[in-house]
Formats: C-alpha cells, structure tokens, sequence
C-alpha cells in the first residue's frame, strides 16, 4: 500500500507540474497580447504525458532520432521520472523524458525531441516549453539541478542559451530556480 501511495503522489506531482507550465504559457499569451497581436496562440499548447495516442502520433513523424517506445517501459520501473508530450491543438510537437535521481537533487534530460524536418507551430520552442514543465516538477520534488544526460552536439548552444553550463564533471547542468506553487 504505501508503495502504490508513493507512486500515486508522483503521478499528482507530475499533473501539477504540466498544469504550471499551462498556466504560465497562458500567462505569457496575456503579456504577449497587451504588446500587439501575436502570431502563435499558446493557448493551444498542452502538456501531457506520453501514452499511446501520443506514441501512434510520433510513429508518423519521419527521421526521428530517438525511438520513444522505451518510455514505456521506463515509466512502469521509475514512477517518478516525468514523461511529457507537447501539443499544439491536435498535433504532435514534441516529446521528452527526465529522470531524477535517487536522492532527487538532479533531475536528468534522458530525452527530449521536437518534431524533425516538418514545420510545425512549435518549432524552436519545444526545449523552451520541456525545461518549463521541468522546472516546475523539480521545484516540486526538491531537485537542485536540471542535467542533460548525454546531449546531443547540435543541442549544446540551445541548452545554454537557457541557462545551462558544464560544471566542475562536465556535466551540463542549470541550477533550478526557486519559485513559488
């Protein structure tokens, strides 16, 4: 019971952290449309987690890097890594999974992948959008640092200019932000 009571609480931790990040995308739509008429609507953009529809949806995007298959089956061993699909309406835009540690002080970037070669409304801001929810599921689960496992060369300057940098190991890392939930 206590186990089932653990898994539960994490599955609440994740649905709260998507539910940050929805409302502050709203929130950035609000500042947005004081300034002008945009262009993007992200009132659109939701957060979910990566269940079949979202798995049928990435099997038709072509020259994928990653195959997302996996999350299944590390989702049933680590409850309380974060498995994130991006959507803008009804399309797929991006995907991504992080993984604490045992002790939560890092959360890892195991994969995140937005969708390749077709223009899509949210091209160049899936990492934008997945560091956000992440950010707010390590606020909540006490994480100090956001680390990239193993990330790809091209990827380098994009993390960075969210804030990222190789510590003292190496490691690409960005301390998390404090915030208020």
């Amino acid at each position: 019971m206590p186990r089932e009571r653990t898994h539960l609480r994490y599955q609440l931790y994740k649905s709260r952290a998507r539910k940050l990040a929805t409302a502050s995308t709203a929130e950035l739509q609000e500042k947005k449309e004081r300034f002008g008429p945009t262009v993007l609507d992200l009132s659109k953009v939701r957060f979910e987690p990566i269940d079949a529809q979202a798995l049928s949806a990435w099997e038709r995007w072509d020259d994928f890097h990653f195959s997302w298959h996996d999350v299944v089956g590390w989702k049933a061993k680590e409850p309380l890594a974060l498995d994130l699909s991006i959507w803008f309406d009804k399309q797929l835009c991006g995907l991504c999974f992080a993984n604490p540690n045992k002790s939560r002080q890092r959360i890892r970037i195991v994969r995140l992948e937005g969708r390749p070669r077709e223009a899509h409304p949210l091209k160049k801001r899936i990492a934008t959008l997945s560091i956000m929810v992440i950010q707010h599921y390590a606020t909540i689960i006490g994480s100090r640092f956001i680390e990239v496992q193993e990330p790809l060369k091209g990827a380098i300057p994009i993390y960075q200019q969210h804030g990222f940098y190789f510590d003292t190991e190496r490691r690409l890392v960005k301390a998390v932000e404090s915030q208020v939930s």
